[in-house]
């Protein structure tokens, strides 16, 4: 079965709701309206019972109405009250004044009857074939001997067929309402959505070769204007992360080419002419000189990968950066000492980070082995390292050949080389400061890069200090 649109459920649920809501008030109003007519109703028949209370007399063993007939407002309302009205004798039952309406409805009610209501009941409805009445219930005695029941009625048939009105208003009222509140739900919901089909429909013609494009925002800062927005985010990460990966294939080509054509043409020099067996030596091994560089190039790769997969396991450890750093520095000396490259050091001393030793260490390595590569015969390398508010500071700097400043924005991007003439004399293929990057991050740090072409570089490593070995 084919789920309902958007626009339908938001039409239903309006509908739905608004039904609950009217059927709600209208019962609450309907029987609202019952208690306040009931009520109203019992007051008047009490203020009716009362005026006839000031004109009943107990004569000649009954009970008189006694009024002035030339007066005719009394008249009047002496009549209007009494339309209702009934006199029994008790504790018999015997029936001694009935108003000619009753009599005509035909009224009775047995000897026990009487007497129950006398006992009990102030108030006490009556349900006749063609009438609803309510009776006031009064017993008046002149003496021990002689009681009456009074009733004094007024009937409830108005009443009722005020609120079967309302309730059959209400019953037709209810259904338009909600027939209404559909159609305007609908239409409504259709205005609403409206702007969301224009971004779908924008979003369609987005293809792989458009995603410099981006959605139609209307500056009314509403839900739609956020879903655009954040639509149009996603877009400009997704189009910066084609782009890094039409660069990485674009530059893993490039790096890939030129030891795959130095190995094809010397395999092929090696197979023009016959050569002796230390010529062939020295061609394989210039050729395993290759392979080296190609496997080093795939292990970066695949360590990069295998980082942004996450099936890389780290250890949480305390690590002290700073004999880390010494023993480092320590282990390139020699390293550097071949081109004259002097290694200065300050360590501040028990300073640690909390991570994995193995990949911090690979970012130090990392650091070093590029101020060393990329600083010419006779030059500085100076190494420092400081606990700084919470984090531990490591900068590497060299007095090298320096980065140019349009270059700084891309170091850490992958395959990114400063300049091209460079790196065909230098070794690497630009993965390092990249994987050095991510290591950092994992480690809740940052990195950042300094330099100035032709004066140096300088990287500074900023890692959250670890105040465990202290505790």
């Amino acid at each position: 079965m084919r789920p309902l649109s958007v626009r339908a459920r938001l039409t239903l649920f309006y509908s739905l709701m608004l039904t609950v809501v009217l059927a709600f008030f209208g019962f609450l109003f309907y029987k609202s309206l019952g208690l306040v007519i009931e009520q109203r109703l019992t007051a008047d028949l009490r203020e009716r019972a009362v005026f006839l209370t000031n004109h009943e007399r107990v004569e000649d063993g009954g009970v008189q109405l006694v009024f002035n007939p030339n007066d005719r407002e009394e008249a009047y309302l002496v009549h209007s009250a009494a339309r209702y009205y009934q006199v029994f004798q008790l504790p018999s039952g015997v029936l001694l004044v009935q108003s000619q309406e009753l009599e005509l409805l035909g009224a009775q009610l047995s000897p026990d009857a009487v007497r129950s209501l006398a006992r009990a009941q102030e108030f006490s409805d009556m349900q006749l074939e063609n009438e609803r009445l309510r009776f006031h219930n009064d017993v008046i005695s002149k003496d021990n001997a002689n009681s009456y029941l009074v009733r004094v009625g007024i009937p409830l048939t108005p009443a009722d067929d005020a609120q079967r009105g309302f309730l059959r208003s209400l019953l037709f009222l209810v259904p338009v309402g909600v027939l209404l509140a559909a159609v305007a739900g609908w239409e409504m919901s259709r205005r609403a959505l409206r702007p969301m089909k224009s971004l779908a429909t924008a979003a369609r013609q987005i293809d792989i070769e458009q995603l410099q494009e981006r959605l139609p925002t209307r500056g009314a800062g509403d839900e739609v204007d956020e879903v655009a927005q954040a639509f149009n985010e996603t877009l400009a990460r997704l189009e910066n992360s084609v782009g890094q990966m039409k660069q990485f294939t674009a530059s893993i080509s490039h790096e890939l080419r030129t030891p795959l054509t130095t190995l094809r043409g010397e395999a092929e020099i090696a197979l023009l002419e016959a050569r002796s067996v230390d010529e062939y030596k020295l061609v394989l091994a210039s050729q395993l000189e290759e392979f080296d560089k190609l496997s080093h190039m795939i292990n970066q790769l695949l360590v990069l990968a295998n980082a942004e997969a996450g099936e890389i396991e780290w250890t949480d450890q305390s690590v002290d950066l700073s004999d880390m750093i010494v023993s480092l520095v320590e282990q390139l000396e020699p390293v550097a000492s071949v081109k004259g490259i002097t290694m200065t050091t300050t360590a501040e001393p028990h300073v640690h980070v909390c991570g994995d030793a193995s990949w911090i260490e690979r970012v130090v390595l990392n650091l070093l082995d590029n101020a060393i590569k990329f600083t010419p015969d006779g030059g500085n390398v100076t190494v420092r390292m400081a606990a700084k508010g919470a984090e531990a500071a490591l900068s590497v700097q060299d007095n090298g050949i320096g980065i140019p400043a349009e270059a700084l924005p891309h170091i850490f991007e992958r395959f990114y080389r400063a300049e091209p003439s460079r790196s065909k004399q230098i070794e690497g293929v630009g993965l390092g400061l990249a994987l050095a990057q991510w290591i950092v991050e994992k480690h809740r740090g940052r990195i950042t890069g300094e330099s100035q072409l032709g004066k140096g570089s300088c990287f500074t490593v900023y890692l959250p200090l670890d105040h465990s070995p202290n505790l």
